[in-house]
């Protein structure tokens, strides 16, 4: 058993991407984005999520085009 949520969070991020029409490849870039912020945390559910944050890192993940195409749809209340 996996107690961190990080699948659950994987799968959030990757159906979040897919019903946005984004494509399988950019819905698992934003599964797996949002699978790094659970697993670099202690506890299931201590993250904040901020959409300038989450996009920048995006970019610096997966280039600046992938971030455009997210950008457009991560809707999070500013730090």
């Amino acid at each position: 058993m996996e107690p961190t949520g990080v699948g659950d969070a994987f799968r959030a991020g990757f159906l979040a991407a897919l019903e946005w029409g984004l494509s399988l490849e950019r819905a698992a870039q934003v599964g797996c984005l949002l699978a790094v912020y659970v697993v670099e945390r202690i506890g299931t559910q201590e993250y904040v999520l901020h959409q300038e944050a989450f996009v920048r890192r995006c970019a610096e993940t997966y280039g600046e085009q992938a971030a455009a195409e997210v950008a457009a749809h991560v809707k999070t209340p500013r730090p």
